[in-house]
């Protein structure tokens, strides 16, 4: 017996109206399944992790990673405010130093939005992108939520799981929800120093 459109799509409006990380989530777990196989026993997970969520006001994001190093693969999340500078009692600096000299323990989701992040969120990071390019890049993404916008990231870390990564790949959508209109960006970092990123500055995103 199949399911008919008459069912299909009130259930795909149903989840089109629900919350940006919820569809995140799902979205997920979707992919999740996709990398699933079969075998004479049933189902075989292909990947191997785990997850950690954050949530701090209306911001959210979920952390994805190896069980066996305790170290990121990915995160996503959602981001519609910003709470700007804060107390730090997280872990930030003893991870730092299970990288190289001198590193600093990088958010990867800015601690201005999220606060004190699990440890699994947190990686070393060259204090010099961490200081330098990288917050570039959250100064940017505060300036479009004090715009009205929304921004949605993606940041995976290569090689998954690793104590101290090689390099971020980041992808982030800009959203008016006055609008609907979108903007995506997709920067790429190199764990070392002297990496750039070419911001938007807040003066510039008015007519965006």
């Amino acid at each position: 017996m199949s399911i008919g459109k008459s069912v299909i799509r009130p259930l795909k409006d149903a989840l089109d109206d629900m919350p940006v990380h919820i569809r995140q989530l799902a979205e997920m777990f979707r992919k999740h399944a996709q990398k699933q196989r079969r075998n004479n026993d049933g189902i075989a997970d292909v990947d191997k992790f785990d997850g950690v969520h954050t949530v701090r006001g209306d911001n959210i994001k979920t952390t994805i990673f190896d069980p066996k190093t305790n170290r990121p693969i990915s995160e996503r999340g959602h981001i519609r405010e910003d709470f700007g500078s804060s107390h730090r009692g997280d872990n930030a600096t003893e991870i730092g130093r299970t990288g190289r000299s001198g590193d600093d323990g990088g958010h990867l989701g800015g601690h201005r939005f999220f606060g004190d992040t699990p440890d699994q969120g947190i990686a070393p990071q060259a204090a010099n992108l961490n200081r330098g390019a990288w917050r570039k890049m959250e100064n940017e993404w505060a300036d479009w939520v004090a715009t009205g916008r929304h921004v949605d990231y993606e940041i995976r870390v290569y090689p998954p799981g690793s104590t101290r990564p090689d390099k971020f790949e980041v992808e982030y959508t800009v959203t008016d929800p006055a609008t609907g209109k979108q903007m995506t960006f997709t920067p790429v970092f190199d764990n070392e120093p002297d990496q750039v990123f070419d911001r938007i500055y807040k003066k510039d995103m008015q007519g965006k």
